[in-house]
This record gives C-alpha cells, sequence and structure tokens, in this order.
C-alpha cells in the first residue's frame, strides 16, 4: 500500500499564506482598480462642497434669525450680531447645529462609500472570481477580515480627510456671517472624529449585505432601505396610538448612528452612547450571519 503525500512546494506555499499577505493582495486589488480611484475623489470633492454649501445655508438661516429676532439690530438692544451662544442657540431651534457643519456633506459619503463596500465582494461573486479568492485562502474568513479591514481604513481616513477640508471651507463662510468656528468649539473635533467611525460602520455592513446577498443590485438596494428608507418608514409609525410607537425610529442605523454624532442630551431623545451602541448592534446582526454564510455555503 502507497503513502499519498504532499509535494514540498505545495506544503511550502500554503506554509507562506499569512493574513498580512492576503491583506496586502486585497488591498493591491481595491486601489488598482482606476474606477475606484475616480469614486473616492469624486467622493472627497462631493462630501466638501456639501459641506460648504451647509456651512452657508446656515450662515444665512441664523443671520436671517439675528436681523429679525428679539436679538436683531432692530430690537433696540444695539446689537449688531449675536454672540456665538445665541447663534447656536438659534441653529439647534432650526434643527441643526454649527459644530456638525463639518459632517454636514456626510450623508453622500455614506451612500457612496457602502454602495462601494458592497460592491467589493458581490462583484467577485458576479464574476466568478471569488473561487479564485477563496482557493487562494482556503479558510475564507481571512478574505473577509482582509477586505474589511481596507474598506474600515480607506472609509475612515477619507471621511476624516474630508471632514477636515471641510471645516477649513467652512470657517470663513460662516465668519462672513459673524459666527466663530473652530476646534475649540464643543463638539466640532468629536463629530469630525466620529463620523469617519459611523461611515467605516456603514461600509462594513455594505460588505456584509454583499456577502449575505451576493448581488450588487440586491445589496446596494438592502443598505439603502437599512439607512434611509427604514428611517422614513418608522416616522410614520409615530401615527400608531401608543408611546412605544413614538421612539422606535430612534433605534434604526441611521438615527441612532446620526445621534452618535452629537453631544450632550437631549430630552426624549437616546443618549449619543446609547445611538453608538445601537449602531454597533446593527453592524453586529449583519456581519455575523455574513461570516456564517461565507464559510458554510457554496460559491
Amino acid at each position: 500500500m502507497s503513502t499519498a503525500t504532499i509535494p514540498a512546494s505545495s506544503r511550502a506555499g500554503r506554509k507562506s499564506l499569512t493574513f498580512s499577505g492576503v491583506l496586502r493582495s486585497e488591498w493591491i486589488k481595491f486601489r488598482s482598480l482606476r474606477s475606484t480611484q475616480m469614486l473616492l475623489a469624486f467622493t472627497f470633492v462631493a462630501v466638501v462642497g456639501v459641506g460648504a454649501f451647509a456651512a452657508w445655508v446656515r450662515g444665512t438661516v441664523i443671520d436671517a434669525i439675528m436681523h429679525s429676532g428679539p436679538a436683531g439690530p432692530g430690537s433696540g438692544t444695539g446689537e449688531s450680531q449675536m454672540t456665538l451662544q445665541q447663534a447656536m442657540d438659534a441653529a439647534s431651534a432650526q434643527g441643526f447645529s454649527i459644530y456638525g457643519t463639518p459632517i454636514a456633506g456626510l450623508q453622500l459619503g455614506v451612500l457612496v462609500l457602502g454602495a462601494l463596500a458592497v460592491l467589493l465582494i458581490s462583484s467577485e461573486f458576479g464574476t466568478g472570481m471569488i473561487r479564485s479568492t477563496l482557493t487562494a485562502v482556503p479558510k475564507r474568513l481571512p478574505a473577509f477580515f482582509a477586505k474589511a479591514i481596507v474598506l474600515v481604513v480607506v472609509s475612515y481616513v477619507l471621511t476624516l480627510v474630508a471632514a477636515f477640508a471641510t471645516f477649513l471651507v467652512s470657517i470663513p463662510i460662516l465668519g462672513s456671517f459673524g459666527i466663530d468656528m473652530s476646534l475649540s468649539m464643543d463638539g466640532v473635533l468629536y463629530s469630525i472624529l466620529m463620523g469617519g467611525v459611523y461611515v467605516a460602520g456603514v461600509s462594513l455592513i455594505g460588505l456584509s449585505l454583499g456577502t449575505l446577498i451576493r448581488s450588487s443590485a440586491g445589496g446596494i438596494i438592502v443598505l439603502v432601505g437599512l439607512l434611509f428608507l427604514l428611517e422614513i418608514g418608522t416616522s410614520l409609525l409615530t401615527l400608531v396610538p401608543g408611546d412605544f410607537w413614538k421612539y422606535v425610529g430612534q433605534y434604526v442605523p441611521s438615527v441612532a448612528g446620526g445621534r452618535m454624532l452629537e453631544i450632550g442630551d437631549k430630552a426624549a431623545f437616546i443618549s449619543p452612547l446609547a445611538g453608538g451602541m445601537i449602531f454597533l448592534g446593527w453592524i453586529v446582526l449583519v456581519t455575523v450571519p455574513a461570516l456564517v454564510s461565507l464559510k458554510n455555503r457554496d460559491v
């Protein structure tokens, strides 16, 4: 009876497979596509552009309140402009914040980078390239983790740089309305840093949906449903009698994630910490089934 042996070259090849090698491979695949590079550049410009426009709109609204409200020039108080605290109070009364201006274009980045995350793996299922990937990485899960790390890092860094760029552009825009925004203002630096966390989390959800559904169109549709349509749907539940339905909308991923970016407590709203924990729960809820599916389903 003969004993089957594995060639030394094959054994050496398997031993040389490390997670750093898988991570390097996924990074090369990600950055080598010209379409991905152009999409990231477009996302950066669009996020900064939307943020700059939002700064102008917010400045205009606050300036209108300044000239028509009780603290305005026509009030007989002799004040020509509001203090920073008055401007912040006026913004809060209109449902927005000054400190959140650097991340005003975040939703556009969420949509584009979330869709890119879905495409990163669903396109491999669609073309059959996933077989080559999983042949090279037979344990499967390291390939997912490598893609996730690439997406999370790129999404966070891109959002962080775009938010800082928006902040720099917004300073003179708001300054023309007499509003002095700086990094020392409560919530500005926090919102910039946490904005990257939010987009990175959405990218991870997108990657998981692409793994679960294995269809680019289907994954993007479900992602849009989770982040946008679910919020609209739950807002209609407030019409249903009962206190329970008034607060259901705060537990959807977009609202909980958005609350995570804010500071301070609000009456009848979940706290920023609770919002962050709920958003993390949504990530786990989608990612765990994706890992199980990738590990056990045929490709």
